[in-house]
């Protein structure tokens, strides 16, 4: 008797329609936003208390549950191993296809779903507009630009050695290390050659490549001026 009432109030249209609701959205939502199951144990729970009531009603078999398992092993295989959607939209329609397969009427069942998308929609738009911040989308988008004025560096800046002098500790042909400010510096000439011992001054430093040439008298009386 238990049973009987149970099934005629989980198999009502209106009942099994927010059942559908809570289904679909609670899995929608799982996959969008990752809340660690929650979305999902309810989206399952949804499902299962429409298959329940048709199941107790007579009418949802073992094959009808299987292509419904199944449909969830996709979206938790999703979950666990992104297949841009395909695994995704193959556990949809499992999902679907379980549902009409277990109602006793498809055309009942085939609006109830219409109804139940068409409400879950909304509300998962709804949840994307005001929740975007979470999405999982973000995973793959880099919101924040790393720029310099935010403290964002992705080498030293070296500009400060533009004009600084020192000597070439070994031969620079035209790559080469020279030593600035006592400190071992990696540097490059113009494409000339110059032998180790020579001084060099800093004409550019663009990122980490520091462009040095050989220091001469005219470098001296320009500084003087």
């Amino acid at each position: 008797m238990l049973a009987e009432q149970l099934s005629a109030f989980l198999t009502h249209p209106v009942t099994a329609t927010v059942l559908l609701i809570v289904g679909i959205v609670g899995i929608a939502l799982e996959l969008l936003f990752f809340s660690s199951g929650l979305l999902a144990a309810a989206g399952i729970a949804g499902f299962a208390l429409y298959f329940l009531g048709f199941y107790l009603a007579g009418f949802a078999g073992f094959g009808d549950l299987a292509v419904f398992g199944i449909g969830i092993l996709l979206l938790i295989l999703e979950l666990v191993v992104p297949s841009f959607g395909i695994l995704s939209v193959l556990g949809a329609i499992c999902l679907f296809g379980g549902v009409m397969m277990a109602s006793s009427d498809p055309k009942e069942a085939a609006i109830m779903l219409g109804v139940a998308l068409l409400v879950a929609i909304i509300a998962v738009a709804f949840a994307i507009k005001h929740f975007k911040h979470r999405g999982v989308w973000n995973r793959f988008i880099l919101r924040e630009q790393l720029t310099a004025d935010k403290g964002f560096i992705s080498h030293p800046d070296r500009s400060f050695l533009v004009g600084k002098t020192g000597e070439a500790i070994t031969p620079l042909r035209p790559a080469g290390t020279a030593l600035l400010d006592g400190e071992r510096v990696d540097v490059v000439t113009d494409g000339s050659f110059i032998p180790t011992g020579r001084a060099v001054i800093v004409v550019q430093v663009e990122g980490t490549r520091i462009v040095v040439r050989e220091y001469n008298q005219t470098d001296t009386k320009e500084a003087m001026k």
